[in-house]
């Protein structure tokens, strides 16, 4: 486990001042866990880490990071490119059948696999007062766009990462990854528009509502979801409210403390899922999916402005996840804990 995690902090370093960025010049860095041994389960979508870093753009000197961005965000019709936000993400997410226990997996069950990933991501938020004709006319818009490259399978290490963290903390180990799907390599595009309404007054706090549209593109995931979510507190037009997913990017520092309490739904609309329908190209585990699932989220969030030389906010975002069923033979929906810790600089 060490030497895995070595790879990708030495990684993750490369990637930050390798790439011309001054670390001085970092805007923010974020930090997701995902984990059903909140709800006390250890199956399905059992585990999910991310990363994910955006510097402050350079409007002298563009980084070749920016450069790209840009050219992406103009091919994917981005509004307002010249406020775009360019970052890179990694992660790691974990699959598992509810029996580990066993060294043959049920076939009827979730099969294991593991997805490990390096991204670039675009994100740029535009005010009412620019979208001031049109269908989007008086709302707030976000649009976030993320390019993923990574290994399903064995390469992924997912299992040895699971299993090295079971052991460390003396939890029973998953016997089965030998029979996990097997190796491949995945691309997986994501774009995310969100659309948020004025905030309006509410017992002297605020409230507001925020719907967003979603779609992925892949061998990894080919879906369209679209949802809902409901927000109070204070200062919310701060931020865009939470991520429903594994995509998320650190938010601009905040000028004003920002705190909310949510609740939200999606519908999503499932084409292909690699950790279901098995690999694209070669035999081996998979399920019979189900083609729409839905999910609920509730949680806290909070953006804390800080007035010191290095870190001018903490962001930080708890959220209790309820899905419902992903395959024909799942009995259950799955529930598991989401927490989003961010640092702007």
């Amino acid at each position: 486990m060490f030497q895995i995690y070595t790879r990708f902090g030495l990684l993750a370093f490369c990637l930050t001042f390798g790439v011309g960025l001054s670390p001085a010049k970092a805007d923010a860095v974020l930090f997701q866990l995902d984990n059903d041994k909140v709800v006390d389960t250890d199956r399905h979508y059992t585990n999910g880490v991310r990363f994910a870093y955006t510097p402050t753009p350079d409007k002298k000197q563009p980084s070749q990071l920016q450069t790209t961005g840009k050219v992406l965000a103009k091919f994917a019709y981005f509004k307002e490119p010249h406020q775009l936000r360019t970052g890179w993400s990694f992660g790691q997410e974990m699959y598992t059948p509810e029996d580990v226990e066993t060294y043959t997996p049920d076939p009827k069950d979730r099969p294991y696999a593991g997805w490990t990933y390096f991204g670039i991501t675009m994100q740029n938020n535009i005010p009412a007062s620019t979208l001031a004709t049109g269908f989007f006319a008086g709302l707030d818009r976000q649009d976030t766009m993320e390019l993923d490259i990574g290994w399903v399978g064995p390469k992924s290490k997912a299992g040895q990462v699971q299993n090295s963290i079971h052991r460390m903390l003396n939890v029973s180990v998953s016997h089965g990854w030998r029979s996990q799907i097997k190796d491949e390599l995945g691309l997986l595009g994501t774009r995310t528009i969100k659309l948020r309404t004025k905030q309006t007054d509410l017992f002297g706090f605020e409230g507001d509502s925020i719907v967003h549209t979603t779609a992925h593109l892949g061998n990894v995931k080919t879906s369209i979801s679209s949802g809902m979510t409901v927000r109070f507190g204070k200062n919310l037009k701060e931020d865009f409210g939470p991520v429903y997913g594994t995509f998320a990017v650190p938010q601009k520092a905040p000028k004003n403390l920002t705190w909310s309490t949510f609740f939200g739904f999606e519908g999503k609309a499932v084409a292909r899922d690699i950790f279901l329908d098995g690999n694209t190209f070669k035999d081996g585990p998979d399920v019979k999916k189900t083609p729409f699932v839905l999910e609920a989220r509730l949680g806290i969030s909070s953006h804390i402005p800080i007035n010191s030389v290095y870190v001018k906010g903490v962001r930080l975002s708890l959220s209790m996840v309820n899905r419902t069923r992903e395959f024909k033979a799942q009995d259950k929906s799955d529930r598991y804990g989401s927490v989003q810790a961010s640092f702007n600089f």
